[in-house]
């Protein structure tokens, strides 16, 4: 999210965040048939040798070949000028303030962005963990049945990613909203789709449960890559990262806990309270992040509505 920060100007963070997410979903489309080519021709064991191997080469990659935009010698200088000028004044390369890790948790604009991302994220979890075995338990799915349709909702997913991040630049173009809000809307849609995954106990067919988790995979992307975007809109240059990656644990801490909910459940409950669970959580999300994210950088201090009041009104 810090090098996003750096590399595009605010009006198309977004663009480059779906673009981005949408890796995440290509791995887990990716991810069924190549781990049950890995197991059937060879072991389980090179299931995870493959997937190790492939994480190492991107480091590697990572380190060697990315470079700040003042850096950067293969940017041409009109490049360089129309990155730097399009960044918000918190993330001006003049910009030195820096809050403390404490200063931020105590600041409402993060816990309008943590408490939605702790939310919304056991959602994803659930996709990418336990979309097969919900497929095996629920509908009696093979091996390669599995392969054949789970890699669909990370499909949708990627659509999601970059459907999500065109989608503020048009609210601010058409709705007149300012850049928090353009995010807050995609979220509010990705909330209320998300309630159609939550309705799959109600069919029989797979065909509609995997219509369902196609709908949702959707749903999921988009408001992830607007929550997570949220981060560099609302937080400094010198803040963006250490601000992403707590409200990135509180996200990854719900998606672990939920798991763990789903290991020790689904067996007795079955799947369909699961993901009914996961729509109420998205729904919550949204109704968070109008009530608790303010419309304005951290830096910047709440405007008192009485202030606003224009002179000689009461």
């Amino acid at each position: 999210m810090k090098a996003t920060s750096e590399w595009f100007p605010a009006k198309e963070r977004s663009i480059a965040v779906g673009y981005f997410n949408v890796g995440s979903s290509i791995g887990g489309m990716i991810a069924p048939p190549l781990v049950v080519w890995a197991i059937v021709m060879h072991s389980w064991q090179m299931a995870f040798i493959i997937t190790g191997v492939l994480s190492l080469i991107w480091a590697i990659a990572w380190l060697i070949l990315y470079k700040h935009p003042k850096d950067q010698k293969k940017l041409t200088d009109e490049e360089r000028e129309y990155i730097l000028s399009g960044q918000e004044a918190q993330h001006s390369t003049a910009n030195s303030k820096k809050m403390s890790a404490l200063q931020i948790i105590r600041n409402r604009q993060f816990w309008g962005i943590a408490i939605p991302r702790f939310l919304a994220e056991p959602a994803w979890g659930t996709f990418n963990a336990w979309i097969p075995l919900f497929m095996f338990k629920a509908y009696g799915f093979n091996l390669k049945e599995i392969a054949m349709f789970a890699w669909m909702p990370m499909l949708f997913a990627d659509l999601g990613c970059i459907l999500g991040g065109y989608l503020p630049p048009l609210f601010q173009k058409y709705l007149k909203v300012n850049l928090i809000v353009s995010r807050k809307l995609v979220v509010t849609m990705g909330g209320l789709l998300m309630i159609g995954p939550g309705t799959i106990g109600l069919f029989t067919s797979p065909y509609a449960a995997i219509a369902l988790l196609c709908v949702g995979g959707f749903a999921h992307q988009s408001l992830s890559g607007a929550l997570i975007t949220l981060s560099s809109d609302v937080f400094g240059r010198n803040e963006v990262a250490t601000a992403n990656g707590l409200t990135g644990m509180a996200a990854w801490t719900a998606s672990t806990m939920f798991a763990l909910v789903v290991g020790a459940l689904a067996d007795t409950m079955g799947f369909s309270p699961l993901f009914a669970a996961l729509a109420v959580f998205d729904v919550l999300a949204v109704v968070v992040i109008w009530t608790v994210l303010q419309n304005r950088p951290a830096a910047e201090p709440a405007i008192d509505p009485v202030q606003q009041t224009p002179a000689g009104q009461n």
